[in-house]
């Protein structure tokens, strides 16, 4: 690393082994510890990529892709032809101009996707789902609970609740679909993961939906699915409102003293 001008080496007793499963969000998790704890500091340059993707033991495209994610967070600036550079050493508050924009498509596309699709795998899950799919659901709430629980990781077992709910369907052709917007649910759940009383409300929801498909209520399943999407929907206009009312009343606060 490049430190105001000097070399500063990065030692691999500082980096832990990568989970097989989702790299780059692995390696995107422990820039940013390294970066929140102070081993990176704002102005530092980061090694070229191939040399930070042998130094993770991983691909260069994780490595571009975890690079992306702590960028994305507001954590890493890239100056094309120049480097990576670290700037913050927190996370940038998601800004809600741009919570109903998902690459290229808007989030009232993906809300009723994700409406048609859900409702319907949560129906056929509660008719299908076994004692087994109940323990596997009943564990990732669980583990959802856990108040240590970091926002990266509960985004990722989110996922995960909701990818498990359709594998219970057996419907290999919905498991597809939903495979194919998933990307984009974990995307926009990383913006808006902290927004006030997110993860309470998505508990809440979650349990209603695995009460249901583990006690086989097939329309409280299809309700609840709807209802949990519909809520996040809610926040989402409830916290735009609150940051137009905010703006609004700065703007005329600085109107009145400036006459």
């Amino acid at each position: 690393l490049s430190r105001r001008g000097r070399t500063v080496g990065m030692s691999h007793g500082k980096i832990e082994p990568v989970r097989r499963l989702k790299v780059a969000d692995s390696v995107a998790e422990q820039l940013e510890s390294m970066i929140g704890r102070g081993d990176l500091a704002p102005g530092d340059k980061l090694p070229p990529e191939r040399v930070l993707a042998e130094q993770f033991g991983i691909g260069r495209s994780s490595m571009r892709e975890a690079i992306r994610i702590v960028e994305a967070n507001g954590m890493l600036r890239t100056d094309h032809g120049i480097g990576v550079f670290v700037v913050s050493k927190t996370r940038r508050t998601p800004d809600l101009s741009q919570l109903l924009i998902l690459g290229e498509y808007t989030v009232p596309e993906l809300f009723e996707a994700r409406i048609t699709l859900e409702r319907d795998a949560a129906g056929f899950a509660a008719q299908r789902a076994t004692p087994d799919d109940a323990t596997v659901l009943h564990d990732i709430i669980t583990a959802m609970a856990d108040p240590e629980l970091s926002d990266d990781d509960f985004v990722a077992l989110d996922a995960d609740l909701h990818r498990t709910i359709t594998k219970i369907t057996r419907n290999p052709i919905l498991l597809t679909l939903h495979s194919s917007i998933e990307p984009l649910f974990v995307d926009y759940s990383r913006q808006v993961i902290g927004l006030p009383g997110r993860r309470e409300t998505a508990d809440i929801g979650h349990r209603a939906i695995v009460d249901a498909v583990v006690g086989k209520r097939v329309r409280e399943a299809r309700t609840a699915a709807v209802k949990h999407i519909r809520d996040v929907e809610r926040d989402i206009i409830a916290n735009l409102a609150d940051a137009h009312s905010s703006t609004h009343s700065a703007t005329s606060n600085r109107q009145s003293t400036a006459t």
